[in-house]
């Protein structure tokens, strides 16, 4: 705003002056001077706001070279014609552009010594003397142009730091993926690797054991699937959850051989990413659980698709066998709760008559 009124007002001045310049425009003597010197004013203010808008070092150098031709004829305007004054109006916009572009100690000199200019040609040439609305003119420029710099400066700054935030966001979500990753198929695996020992401690069952180990083998290849799965989703290249969620539940019932049922009500549609993406860890984890903390039990996924948001329902219907101590910690349930909080979700997590219930819902 500052700009366009500085520059409206002094394109105004400018005509006014040159319809009131003693000596007059001519072609000859002093109105001469005066033509070729507003002309050669405004060709180098010009080309040197052309040139300087580059933001590469040899074209913002001629940039300020020609803004500071600028000046120093609109000053020869000012010492030839005084009373009027309309170069150096005009060539406010070139001062704006150099307090910009320059270091803040050489724009300060600048517009200080564009100050001292204007007084001692005042003094030397004009009537009235040093033209002080001139003086405070340039320094409201210089004052507006150095705010200006804070700002961008400021806006540059926020720019960086979000960009910053950015990236370790992404790391966190990369390192939760992991980890989610590694619990379901470190888990799983060792579930049947410590099932395949204990056939093999207990009554020498080859063929079971083989069965258990085929299976523990397929999981590693299955967990180095779903890492891949994983970058590939922070991409923003994710399968539809209704999809995943059918292929845990056949995951389920081929490592425990206990029906997993998966209900899907509403419309299905496609969801925001890290949406997606809650949703499907948040199943994987939830059957995960059951099969380490619940052997023997039944699953049952629920997915509802409602106006604004999706919902997870994950039940079991407790466990019928004993709870084999597997060692090793996790924090699936918090892992859980902490994804659905980064996107404005909720899990409620709790027993449901003899199992467990893990409910998420997330905006979509």
């Amino acid at each position: 705003m500052l700009l366009g009124v500085l520059l409206t007002w002094a394109l105004i001045a400018y005509l006014r002056g040159l319809l009131k310049a003693d000596p007059a425009p001519a072609l000859h003597g002093a109105g001469l001077a005066l033509v070729v010197l507003n002309a050669v004013m405004l060709a180098l203010l010009g080309s040197g706001i052309w040139f300087g808008r580059e933001s590469g070092a040899p074209h913002r150098r001629l940039g300020v070279v020609l803004l500071l031709g600028a000046l120093g004829t609109a000053m020869a305007l000012y010492a030839l014609a005084p009373d009027v004054g309309s170069g150096f109006f005009i060539s406010m916009a070139g001062l704006w552009m150099l307090l910009m572009w320059l270091p803040v100690p050489g724009g300060i000199t600048v517009s200080v010594l564009t100050i001292a200019v204007i007084g001692g040609l005042g003094e030397v040439f004009a009537s009235g003397g040093a033209d002080l609305g001139q003086m405070a003119a340039v320094a409201g420029i210089t004052l507006g142009a150095l705010a200006s710099r804070r700002g961008k400066a400021a806006q540059e700054a926020t720019r960086r730091a979000e960009a910053a935030n950015a990236v370790l966001a992404e790391r966190s979500h990369i390192a939760r993926e992991i980890h989610d990753i590694l619990a379901h198929s470190l888990s799983a695996q060792i579930v049947h690797l410590e099932g395949a020992r204990l056939l093999l401690a207990r009554d020498g069952d080859r063929v079971q054991a083989l069965d258990r180990v085929e299976r523990a083998r397929n999981l590693a290849r299955s967990g180095l699937e779903e890492t891949r799965r994983a970058l590939a989703t922070l991409r923003g290249e994710i399968p539809q959850p209704k999809e995943v969620i059918q292929e845990l539940a056949e995951e389920f019932y081929a490592s425990t051989g206990r029906p997993c049922d998966v209900r899907v009500t509403g419309a299905p549609r496609e969801l925001p990413p890290q949406a997606g993406l809650a949703v499907v860890r948040t199943a994987q984890e939830a059957l995960t659980n059951v099969r380490k903390h619940a052997p023997g039990a039944r699953a049952q996924v629920a997915l509802r698709y409602l106006t604004g948001k999706v919902e997870l329902e994950v039940t079991d219907t407790g466990g019928t066998e004993p709870v084999e101590e597997l060692g090793g910690g996790g924090y699936g349930l918090v892992g859980m709760r902490e994804r659905a909080e980064l996107i404005d979700g909720t899990l409620v997590t709790g027993p449901d008559g003899k199992g467990f219930r893990v409910s998420l819902s997330v905006p979509a």
